[in-house]
């Protein structure tokens, strides 16, 4: 599998540095060692932002300002980053949903940084990030119907399938999936900042995810 990244993210100045990680893995609902790690990871990130907006989180902000220069109103649409860290400061815990999307969402609350979970069983040749163009829309987990328009957009054979706004249905992770495609989506920041989360996502997937 080959990926690459539009050109117009260059144009519109905005660096992009996509990691994609793929695991055989066992799905399963979190064990009690994953739920204990995304507590304390909530924890202390109403620790850090001690009181403040998730925004001000300077990658969160980052990515926003990314989504607001290719088309979105990143108050509407916020980053799926952004989203699992305001859920935390406003004291909900994150929703479990199984032992592989708890740790794509632990590594995108404790980084900032949006990532993606996706079910290579039904991911078709190889991927493109680029902004979703009008009309383009599919039906998001848990959203019916998403405008993809000025959005992110990670592309198969097939068409749009994620963003690091919110996931597909089509490509979504489910007890059934056994080859996971694991992406980090490094929106106008670092280099560095993806090669870290792509180190605790390693980390942890081996350590919760993979089969035995």
């Amino acid at each position: 599998m080959q990926f690459q990244i539009d050109s117009a993210f260059s144009k519109l100045g905005i660096p992009v540095h996509l990691g994609v990680l793929d695991y055989t893995v066992a799905v399963a609902p979190a064990p009690d060692g994953l739920l204990k790690a995304i507590a304390e990871a909530a924890d202390l990130r109403q620790q850090e932002l001690m009181g403040e907006a998730a925004a001000t989180d300077p990658i969160i902000g980052a990515v926003r300002a990314a989504f607001k220069a290719i088309g979105k109103d990143p108050s509407r649409y916020r980053p799926s980053s952004e989203a699992l860290t305001r859920r935390v400061l406003a004291g909900k815990g994150l929703y479990a949903v199984n032992n592989v999307v708890d740790t794509g969402n632990l590594v995108s609350l404790m980084t900032g940084v949006p990532v993606g979970c996706y079910d290579a069983a039904w991911v078709k040749g190889d991927l493109t990030l680029r902004p979703g163009t009008p009309g383009e829309t599919y039906d998001g987990i848990g959203r019916g119907g998403i405008n993809l328009e000025g959005l992110p957009v990670l592309v198969d054979a097939d068409g749009p399938f994620g963003s690091p706004f919110s996931d597909s249905s089509r490509t979504a992770v489910t007890e059934k999936t056994s080859d996971l495609i694991f992406v980090i989506y490094g929106l106008n920041m670092d280099v560095a900042h993806v090669e870290a989360a792509a180190e605790m996502a390693d980390t942890l997937i081996e350590a919760y995810c993979t089969a035995a």
